[in-house]
């Protein structure tokens, strides 16, 4: 069989399928739509089962609709407790989860977080994504978040793979800035990061496509892409791949340009038929990438 071009990957958030799709069901679609992996949580949303029992369940899906490639997101890994033993139990159960997930699956990449960082004034609302995350970090928190990846860092490498911190609101690696700041602490090759546009969109303040593709692209292991039709304030809608104000074909072809050989990973964290959007996403996904040279690490898009 011929190796997977990393450059052409395209997995299937699990959200693709969370509106009562079994895990059967969602690797038949994947397969079907012709995507080469799915990013799973690492728990169902429903907490039916974990662990040992969930994996089972991914296994039996995977043997009916087989795929090449799977990574893992959330939940992360919570680092930042203020116990010792809180945090070290955590790193623990992640380990534990992500052997025997290694020694079962295609794994290569694990979306990861380090813990939800809230700020406590009722004042501000989730959403205001400003005002939480490393907008209210002390050093203690980058301290166990830093800790923490450096013996997650070593234990991905052991097993061959490699964990990507995702730019997300609530969390201390939420801006680019800050995502960038942690792992340069953590200062290890197998913790970089996971780009979301998106995700920088919903802050008052954000940098473009060209200035995040240069920032990002040394420490870059994975991307979501998703789109949305208006800049938020408090408030955004998010839409078709292809559909929104983020120009995708441009962001593809800025991240091959600055080297990036990881897999591209749709999402779709909204209402509607997503099993419709799924097929035109990754259609439209499919359609920029036909256009990758084989032998060239750059695309004429």
């Amino acid at each position: 069989m011929k190796a997977l071009d990393a450059r052409r990957v395209i997995l299937l958030h699990n959200n693709y399928f969370e509106q009562g799709l079994t895990l059967e069901q969602a690797c038949a679609l994947a397969k079907e739509l012709g995507a080469d992996g799915v990013e799973f949580r690492r728990e169902p949303v429903d907490k039916s089962c974990t662990g040992t029992a969930y994996l089972d369940r991914i296994a039996r899906a995977l043997d009916w609709h087989p795929l090449p490639w799977i990574s893992f997101g959330s939940p992360g890994i919570d680092l930042m407790h203020p116990e010792r033993s809180y945090r070290d139990a955590e790193i623990e159960r992640a380990m534990n989860f992500f052997t025997e997930a290694v020694g079962r699956f295609p794994l290569k990449i694990v979306n990861t977080m380090t813990g939800r960082l809230q700020n406590p004034d009722p004042a501000f609302s989730a959403i205001e994504y400003q005002h939480h995350g490393s907008a209210i970090a002390t050093e203690a928190h980058w301290e166990r978040a830093v800790e923490g990846f450096k013996i997650l860092g070593e234990f991905a490498a052991s097993q061959n793979f490699r964990f990507a911190l995702e730019t997300h609101g609530l969390f201390l690696h939420d801006t680019l800035d800050a995502a960038l700041a942690l792992v340069r602490r953590i200062n290890h090759p197998s913790v970089g990061l996971l780009w979301d546009q998106v995700n920088l969109m919903l802050f008052p303040q954000y940098p473009s496509l060209e200035d995040a593709v240069k920032l990002a692209s040394p420490a870059l292991h994975a991307v979501h892409l998703k789109n949305v039709l208006v800049p938020p304030s408090r408030f955004l809608a998010i839409c078709d791949l292809d559909q929104g104000i983020l120009n995708i074909r441009s962001q593809v072809r800025l991240l091959l340009e600055a080297g990036y050989s990881g897999p591209w990973c749709i999402e779709c964290p909204r209402g509607g038929d997503r099993l419709r959007f799924a097929a035109r996403d990754i259609e439209y996904l499919r359609e920029i990438l036909r256009n990758v040279p084989e032998d060239s690490e750059k695309a004429p898009l």
